[in-house]
């Protein structure tokens, strides 16, 4: 994520925090000078502020660790003000497996809860019968407590038990991207398949954030609202990176292979591919060595950087890219996704079994082949083709 910056790393996962993080440190500060805090309660907030991001951070590594047991790799862990982020390479396609990596997360915040519970045992009866007080009262129960002298660490680790015990319950609503949509999502798929199932639990998590929405005017919550949208969009994309997960399955490197393609050396000036591409269709190209070996790529936009820079005497290899993993003809284009995904690669050489350069793949094509096969009427001429 851009604006991001590692501050730690455990387990060999980098831990990344956004810049944007430093908001909510200002906002508990404004909040205190607004309400007229002392600098004593603005720091116990603070802390608490850093100890609850702790407990998401432990959320997200009980998400990783579980998913490097079978074989996922996490690149790394993504603080925002809005929570965190486990960004695994894929998620496992066995149903068991997924239920699993979904559930670790909300019982490390069980498990926070446990280790923290104990605490409430060592207090004074008084102390705890506050305390249940406060409890009472969030849930909507009257009490009859009114003179509390609890102290800052008192509230600390009763805002932390709650926290954890608000964390676990939201993070399993079955809905996207909740971490209870792909529980949901992982027990469907044991009878009715990964797709289906995907479908399922979509519809189920926009029908819950419709409901989530409808809550949130009816009691005036725009933070409730926005959770509603998101959630409602966000179930939606699932499903569609679920279709192109499932098209793209039954597809390999071949069906996309581009083996007629423009080749420039290293010491070719930038004029001849401007004016290959002014008089020509492709937009990314391959560079060669002497020997007729792929040494990098040069993208659209760097060709269009050498044209604005008026640079058309510098030789390409000053403007092209390190050339991305060869493919092989039998790769699957799922695979490929992916690395387009994570690298934002635009040009791939392809190479035959005998390790012969056999084309290219170009990801403006893969992009389009996703389209033309999401679309309905491709998809109803694909079944009467079948049928027929």
């Amino acid at each position: 994520m851009k604006g991001s910056f590692q501050i730690a790393r455990f387990a060999n996962i980098p831990v990344l925090v956004h810049w944007s993080f430093a908001l909510i440190f200002l906002w508990v500060v404004y909040v205190g000078f607004q309400e007229g805090w002392e600098w004593k309660a603005i720091g116990w907030s603070v802390l608490f502020v850093i100890a609850l991001f702790v407990c998401v951070v432990l959320h997200e590594f009980g998400h990783a660790l579980t998913a490097r047991r079978y074989g996922v790799r996490t690149r790394d862990i993504i603080l925002s003000p809005i929570g965190g982020v486990a960004r695994l390479d894929r998620l496992p396609e066995n149903p068991v497996q997924e239920f699993y990596v979904a559930v670790a997360g909300p019982m490390v915040n069980v498990g926070i809860m446990a280790a923290l519970s104990p605490y409430f045992l060592l207090v004074s009866s008084a102390t705890r019968e506050q305390l249940l007080s406060i409890l009472r009262q969030y849930v909507g129960i009257s009490d009859n407590v009114f003179v509390r002298d609890l102290t800052p660490f008192d509230f600390f680790i009763f805002g932390l038990v709650m926290l954890n015990g608000m964390l676990a319950v939201f993070n399993m609503l079955p809905a996207f991207p909740m971490d209870g949509g792909r529980v949901l999502r992982a027990l469907l798929s044991i009878p009715l398949g990964r797709m289906k199932a995907t479908r399922i639990a979509a519809w189920f998590g926009q029908f819950l954030a419709v409901l989530l929405v409808v809550y949130g005017f009816r009691e005036g919550s725009p933070i409730t609202i926005f959770i509603g949208i998101f959630v409602f969009f966000m179930a939606a994309n699932e499903y569609r990176m679920v279709r192109i997960d499932d098209i793209l399955s039954k597809h390999t490197v071949a069906d996309l292979l581009r083996p007629v393609f423009t080749r420039f050396y290293e010491k070719d000036t930038m004029e001849r591919v401007a004016e290959a591409v002014a008089h020509g269709w492709e937009k990314h190209f391959i560079i060669v060595d002497e020997w007729q070996r792929p040494v990098g790529t040069l993208p659209e936009e760097r060709i269009v950087q050498a044209v604005q820079q008026g640079a058309f005497d510098e030789p390409t290899e000053k403007f092209m890219l390190p050339c991305a993993d060869a493919l092989r003809l039998h790769d699957s284009l799922r695979d490929v996704f992916m690395h387009v995904q994570q690298h934002n690669t635009h040009l791939f050489p392809v190479y035959d079994h005998a390790e012969r350069l056999v084309g290219v793949l170009d990801t403006d094509m893969l992009f389009q082949f996703i389209k033309m096969r999401q679309r309905p009427r491709f998809a109803a001429l694909r079944s009467i083709r079948a049928n027929a």
